[in-house]
């Protein structure tokens, strides 16, 4: 027995990496790592927001899959995660994070096994600057909080992992690292702990991953947990050999990280799917990936898109409707008039596949509980835009 590590980041995307083909960053330790290991190219969160994304990690389940039915806090996980399993197998089982992470995250997934011990900190983080419409906030970086990060860690790795061998440790590191500002400015930082890691942790027992992605700008948006576009669910994910491959291409999900942990295999899926919110959520957007389609369904609009990812990587062109609405001419147009696409047939069939699979799986709360959902979104809504007046 050796110690396992498991080392994720918040609103991670791949675009971050080196691996994935960033020339900005430097990160010679994740490079090493995914040159001596796998890099899964098409890797997907089952949710694109943290509670809903550990759950999913955990215990190998899509949220469509459990018994919750809205995001709120939950009870305990009654099923075997993956903490469990690996205790099972005489292992340590610990978390790093941040202390916010307690009343946060943990509140909605509560799905860490039964033995875990947690340690919940401080200075893996700083606040950064509320955002002020119209001004940009301090772009200087805190060399001193980026210092004391570092030196933490390294204490902290001596501690708790130390001369052991039995310890399975996940570290979950918050959004921006103590000293930097903005999402992806602390990357540097990222592969520095990766390096300290590696100290403890023999480097064929690492596994690099996010809980989900950012959408960075894609389609004007610059968050993340109400959108399925690839840069906020496909995540970057960085192994040992996993199927005695370089690279795995096929498209995989978070829930199969028991398998690739445990089994150091992974199995290609009939499809993947990620979804933003439990099933009495109106705001709920469902997707399907299989091969190099990829389908969604609004629950408020009542609407699909599919996409070729191959031919349109951007996701810019839905095939699911005939017609598209020309903005400037204010009128309705074949999209077969404007858009060249030799495999039209293919992929309305391909529509009507994933439909299928949509109407099989997915669930509808009682009408009197839409209703109130609905209602309830709504003056959510209405009350956060006063109260920013």
């Amino acid at each position: 027995m050796s110690n396992l590590l498991l080392i994720s980041k918040d609103i991670l995307i791949k675009d971050y990496l080196s691996p994935y083909g960033n020339v900005d960053y430097f990160t010679p330790n994740i490079s090493e790592l995914a040159s001596m290991g796998t890099i899964f190219k098409r890797h997907y969160t089952a949710a694109p927001s943290t509670a809903m994304a550990f759950t999913s990690m955990f215990t190998g389940k899509y949220p469509y899959e459990t018994d919750r039915k809205k995001y709120t806090e939950v009870d305990e996980y009654q099923g075997i995660t993956l903490f469990d399993r690996l205790y099972d197998q005489g292992y340590e089982v610990k978390v790093l994070w941040d202390q916010r992470y307690v009343y946060l995250a943990q509140r909605y997934s509560k799905c860490y096994g039964k033995h875990t011990q947690f340690y919940n900190v401080e200075w893996l983080t700083k606040d950064i600057p509320p955002h002020v419409p119209g001004k940009y906030d301090d772009l200087s970086y805190r060399n001193e909080y980026t210092e004391k990060l570092l030196i933490e860690i390294r204490k902290f790795l001596d501690r708790v992992v130390g001369n052991r061998d039995n310890v399975f440790l996940w570290i979950h590191l918050p959004h921006v690292l103590a000293g930097r500002n903005t999402y992806g400015s602390d990357i540097d930082i990222f592969d520095i702990i990766v390096g300290y890691c590696r100290e403890y942790f023999n480097d064929n027992n690492i596994f690099i991953t996010a809980d989900h992605g950012h959408m960075n700008g894609t389609h004007g948006k610059y968050g993340y947990g109400f959108d399925l576009y690839e840069q906020a669910i496909n995540i970057p994910l960085i192994t040992p050999k996993i199927n005695s491959s370089d690279e795995i291409l096929f498209p995989t999900s978070n829930i199969q990280l028991e398998e690739i942990v445990i089994d150091r295999k992974v199995t290609e899926l009939p499809y993947v799917i990620s979804e933003t919110a439990y099933y009495e959520q109106p705001h709920r957007k469902l997707a399907i990936i299989q091969g190099k389609y990829k389908y969604v369904y609004e629950k408020q609009m009542d609407r699909r898109y599919i996409f070729d990812l191959s031919w349109d990587p951007y996701e810019n062109v839905n095939f699911a409707y005939p017609e598209i609405y020309d903005v400037d001419r204010k009128q309705y147009f074949a999209i077969s008039q404007r858009i060249h696409y030799k495999n039209w047939d293919v992929i309305l069939s391909k529509l009507e596949e994933l439909d299928s699979i949509r109407n099989k799986i997915w669930k509808n709360p009682t009408w009197y509980v839409d209703q109130y959902e609905k209602v309830k979104y709504v003056v959510k809504r209405m009350a956060v835009k006063l109260l920013k007046k």
